[in-house]
């Protein structure tokens, strides 16, 4: 444009003192300069916002090629609660067995999925690969999964909660759950934001269900879902690093990723889904003996509705399953579960610190309900009635826009519950979120 500029400047000048001594200047031709100039400025927006769009579309692509370490953090926490719960592990207590260790309507729900992936592609939906890229990576994904965690039970020899056997440690389910929630989120994730979440809670569910079964401890499915995660990941590395960029379809910015991240800029109302981790106070005295509880699997949900771009109103609600054994006796107790509920209204502070990126604050009040059990030795029984109680809290969120239509991030929230036992516990989440 400047090139353009210059030319007029050099024609004007020369031509001004000889036009002002004539006929003004045709307005006709006046317009028909500026109409040339307007178009060249527009051809050269077009031009600029084309190489915005193509270097995203590169950098996607790219980002998207290289392997992702987003499953480090569950073997992180799987690691963690080893160490942390080894003593009430190995703790005597006598689960109830329910089923056999296999379960396969156990593992009907973990591969659900990668069924609904595959559906997909025989229904001709377009996915991110095309079906011999992804019959390598789905192939290499579970092998690895299956591989490392049938390694892993027979070295580690951990006891189940039934002591139906000892291949608890790590829950093969979970991982084979996780590689199919993960596939169908890489393949399909780009449609909808609730495809990904309908993988992932598919998956939540699995860790429930494995433990509700007495047939794993938390950190048997924290190590199950990150071989999952970054076996899946590992597979799609070496996928993409043999095939190349042949047979995958590139990503490509569209409008609703702009408009979607304005959205999250602006008033980021939407769903959560959350998954993770209770603990804190996990013993209940009696007079002669203590129920201690191990980390709880937690999962849960969270609408927020933003008043304006900082300020929003919550519902939050979290269901937590505690494992728990009787301490402080030489008689072997029965093993049990304490179901624990939390819904609560809260108000919440966001500052969107750079672009894509929130952190918040947030408080809340509402109740716990607790589901008890009844602990025995065949003679003597322990009982912790169900109640519902008062609770107040304080939490810190963080939430990060991805590419793939949702933000992702992680909750950490304090519970006070006006209750006789377990009254300050704590909830650690990881975090995916829909916006409306």
């Amino acid at each position: 444009m400047s090139r353009l500029l210059f030319l007029l400047i050099c024609l004007c000048v020369p031509l001004s003192a000889a036009l002002a001594q004539t006929e003004p200047v045709d307005s006709g031709f006046v317009e028909e300069i500026d109409s040339i100039l307007a178009e060249y400025e527009r051809m050269e927006t077009q031009k600029k916002v084309e190489e915005v769009i193509l270097s995203y579309n590169k950098t996607r692509l790219k980002k998207e090629m290289s392997f992702s370490t987003d499953g480090a953090l569950y073997l992180v926490r799987g690691l963690l609660l080893s160490w942390t719960d080894h003593k009430f592990i190995t703790h005597d207590a006598r689960f109830e067995p329910k089923g056999d260790a296999c379960n396969w309507r156990d593992y009907g729900v973990a591969g659900a999925p990668l069924v609904v992936n595959w559906a997909l592609k025989a229904a001709g939906v377009k996915s991110r690969s095309k079906t011999e890229r992804m019959l390598t990576a789905n192939a290499m994904a579970l092998g690895f999964s299956f591989g490392t965690t049938e390694l892993l039970k027979h070295t580690i020899n951990e006891g189940r909660p039934d002591q139906s056997n000892r291949h608890s440690f790590p829950s093969g389910h979970t991982s084979f759950a996780f590689v199919s929630a993960t596939i169908l989120s890489r393949e399909y994730g780009y449609i909808s934001p609730w495809i990904t979440l309908g993988g992932y809670t598919t998956a939540a569910c699995t860790e429930l269900l494995r433990i509700q079964h007495n047939k794993h401890w938390m950190n048997d499915l924290y190590m199950g879902a990150g071989i999952g995660v970054m076996s899946t990941n590992l597979a799609y590395f070496l996928t993409d690093k043999i095939f190349g960029e042949n047979g995958v379809n590139k990503p490509e910015l569209r409008k609703r990723d702009v408009l979607r991240l304005m959205k999250f800029s602006e008033k980021p109302t939407g769903f959560s889904f959350l998954m993770g981790t209770e603990i804190g106070d996990r013993s209940i005295h009696f007079a002669d003996a203590r129920i201690k509880t191990g980390a709880a699997v937690s999962a849960g949900a969270d609408l927020s509705w933003f008043v304006t771009h900082k300020v929003a109103v919550e519902l939050m609600t979290r269901v937590a399953d505690a494992q728990a054994k009787v301490y402080d006796t030489k008689s072997v107790f029965s093993g049990g579960h304490l179901n624990i509920y939390h819904f609560d209204i809260g108000g919440k502070f966001s500052y969107p610190f750079t672009l894509g990126q929130r952190f918040a604050t947030r408080a809340f009040a509402g109740v716990r309900m607790v589901n008890g059990d009844t602990f025995t030795d065949g003679v003597k029984f322990y009982t912790i009635s169900n109640e519902t109680k008062f609770e107040l809290g304080l939490g810190v969120t963080y939430e990060c826009l991805d590419s793939n239509n949702y933000a992702w991030g992680f909750a950490i929230d304090y519970y006070h519950t006006f209750s006789s036992f377990m009254k300050n516990r704590y909830s650690i989440n990881s975090s995916w979120k829909i916006l409306f």
